[in-house]
């Protein structure tokens, strides 16, 4: 009589317990974002000169990419660097 209580009771609330265990401990939904730096290009010291430095930032929408204390822009053609970048 014991063992059918045991196999009835027991036993569906052990693989509960260890089915909900897994599923806490499993946490896929925090990816980490790695900070992936892509060239950009500051004016400086004219607004003619594009000066390429690495920053954190991505078109789009957002705060205004900064390096240093310069604004930084993407290249939209060969020599022209006007492209609105943004901070991730």
């Amino acid at each position: 009589m014991k063992t059918t209580i045991f196999k009835a009771l027991v036993l569906p609330v052990a693989a509960f317990v260890l089915a909900s265990a897994g599923a806490v401990s499993t946490n896929t939904a925090k990816e980490s974002k790695a900070d992936v730096l892509i060239t950009a290009y500051i004016h400086n010291p004219a607004v003619d000169d594009c000066q390429a430095v690495q920053v954190n930032c991505s078109p789009g929408a957002g705060p205004t990419c900064l390096s240093s204390s310069f604004t930084a822009f993407g290249k939209e053609s060969a020599d022209s660097c006007t492209m609105q970048l943004h901070r991730n």
